[in-house]
């Protein structure tokens, strides 16, 4: 009995308690736990869409660099091709200054005897 007396107590609260339910199993949602619940939702399907959003510029930036370093390699080669160009034009123009100066020391220089 004394057994029993000793147990009869904790049987009996450990029925009470198997039978109680927790206070949020029998609580109903209010408006503002249903706001911050979709609060929740919406930041994450905004940190999702600002993680892509962060993928596509990054693609978008290395295509623009990709496309940039090739319209300076192509301004790059036009240049090069101005350049030669003007190199040309410019080594033509001092052979004619050559020339004429050339020819006008011709032109000043006094006729030399032909020994008669």
């Amino acid at each position: 009995m004394l057994v029993t007396s000793r147990l009869l107590p904790v049987a009996v609260l450990l029925t009470v308690l198997a039978g109680c339910q927790k206070d949020e199993d029998r609580r109903v949602e209010g408006p503002a736990e249903r706001a911050g619940r979709e609060l929740d939702q919406a930041s994450k399907k905004a940190a999702a869409e600002l993680k892509k959003a962060n993928q596509e510029l990054k693609v978008a930036a290395a295509k623009t660099g990709r496309e940039l370093d090739e319209f300076a390699d192509k301004a790059g080669e036009h240049l090069d091709k101005a350049a030669d160009a003007v190199g040309r034009k410019l080594e033509r123009a001092g052979e004619k200054i050559q020339a004429n100066a050339k020819a006008a020391r011709e032109d000043e220089e006094p006729a030399k005897p032909t020994g008669k």
